[in-house]
């Protein structure tokens, strides 16, 4: 018997075994298995959209976290600018990116719940998932160390009596809604003076500008001795001023936090989601003191929540600045 017969007697020959271990190994390294593990998440640079121009507030907080999910995923973490109408511009851009991880989004009460309250974009808030609420904001009653008022009660005495004029940072933001539901639940009528920014709104009460400043950064003129807080408004007192009343606590039922998360698109994968959150909670499990620390250096409070916490934050602001926006008249 020759050599080929031989082979073919034992049911295959090597040529056939060959071609049939070539055809598996086809077969598998095209299967969608072996993509998904070719594609590993993540495989190149992430992006986080920032709602503000370089060098602003949520551009560090970009910064802070960027800086640290690079190191938990192992991939470059840059900053991607849209400024513009609010924050409004980067939301619309998120909002229509890919859903594929690759675009975080800097999104924040201002820019993800007011617009959705006051039809102002082409998104809601439910178009996005937070990966986590990362830290909170509070507005302050801030005025000048000289001025007449040591107390809450002072102020609201005064401004029946005599018009006091009030900074916000814009029209239809945090600070312009606490402005008008502080108004409304005091009998009084600040006039609102808005600006820009909270920088802008700081200078022009230490310049004399104005009398009072409904802001959330202007801890460092309040350290120097420059300003002093009547009241904030929050749910609960600051644990890092604790000894500084809300507006409930002082008989205003004046409750309109804000919060700073990292989100992604409703439709991203729910295995890139999973590997996203778990990021960002490893995140604040490694480097959860000095992201605090650098954090207050802009005045914003290190105040973690996981997702679906974040979620119900979320549901919960929007359905308060709903009821806050028809009852003073600014829903449209």
């Amino acid at each position: 018997m020759d050599k080929e017969s031989r082979k073919e007697k034992g049911g295959i020959s090597v040529y056939s075994l060959f071609w049939g271990v070539s055809i598996f190994l086809l077969m598998i390294l095209s299967s969608p298995l072996a993509w998904a593990a070719e594609e590993l998440f993540p495989n190149k640079p992430i992006n986080i959209i920032v709602s503000m121009a370089p060098g602003g507030v949520m551009d560090t907080h970009a910064q802070i976290l960027g800086e640290r999910l690079a190191k938990v995923l192992g991939q470059p973490v840059l900053r991607l600018h849209k400024p513009g109408a609010g924050g409004v511009l980067a939301g619309s851009f998120a909002a229509r990116a890919k859903a594929d991880g690759y675009s975080l989004y800097t999104g924040t009460s201002s820019n993800l719940i007011m617009p959705t309250v006051l039809k102002k974009s082409d998104y809601t808030w439910e178009d996005f998932i937070p990966l986590g609420i990362y830290c909170k904001g509070i507005i302050h009653l801030y005025v000048r160390t000289d001025a007449p008022w040591k107390t809450l009660a002072d102020f609201v005495a005064d401004a029946k009596n005599r018009q006091i004029k009030a900074g916000s940072f814009g029209k239809k933001t945090t600070s312009d809604f606490v402005i008008e539901a502080f108004n409304r639940a005091a009998g009084i009528k600040l006039i609102n003076v808005p600006y820009k920014s909270c920088s802008e709104t700081v200078t022009a009460l230490l310049g004399g500008h104005i009398d009072a400043d409904f802001c959330s950064s202007s801890m460092g003129q309040m350290a120097a001795g420059a300003v002093r807080i009547l009241a904030i408004a929050d749910y609960e007192r600051s644990k890092y001023l604790p000894e500084i009343k809300t507006f409930k606590d002082l008989g205003y039922p004046v409750v309109l936090p804000m919060w700073y998360s990292l989100c992604v698109q409703k439709d991203t994968p729910p295995k890139v989601l999973d590997i996203l959150t778990r990021a960002m909670q490893e995140v604040y499990k490694n480097y959860g003191k000095e992201i605090q620390e650098e954090l207050m250096k802009v005045d914003a409070y290190a105040h973690f929540l996981d997702s679906q916490q974040s979620i119900q934050a979320f549901r919960q602001d929007y359905e308060v600045t709903s009821r806050l926006a028809k009852e003073l008249g600014l829903q449209e």
